[in-house]
């Protein structure tokens, strides 16, 4: 949901303070870590769920290719 993508995208990608976001969106800075958090906790299930993740001998992720049981990805992807 944006209500997390965006918090995420702005913290992880864009590499915001926290605190700037809180500000961006007009939100308390213990909302906006939250909704990182939860933004990552579902992403990382989505792909736990939707993937089949790869890791080397070490424990080291290479990889993942997505599963043909996961629509959400399927049709974002057209695969």
């Amino acid at each position: 949901p944006k209500e997390y993508a965006i918090p995420l995208m702005l913290s992880d990608i864009d590499k915001i303070p926290q605190k700037e976001i809180a500000k961006q969106l007009n939100i308390n800075v213990s909302a906006t870590k939250m909704r990182v958090q939860r933004a990552r906790t579902k992403l990382r299930a989505l792909f736990v769920s939707c993937c089949n993740l790869e890791y080397d001998k070490q424990g080291n992720f290479i990889g993942c290719s997505i599963k043909h049981t996961c629509e959400p990805l399927q049709n974002t992807f057209k695969i």
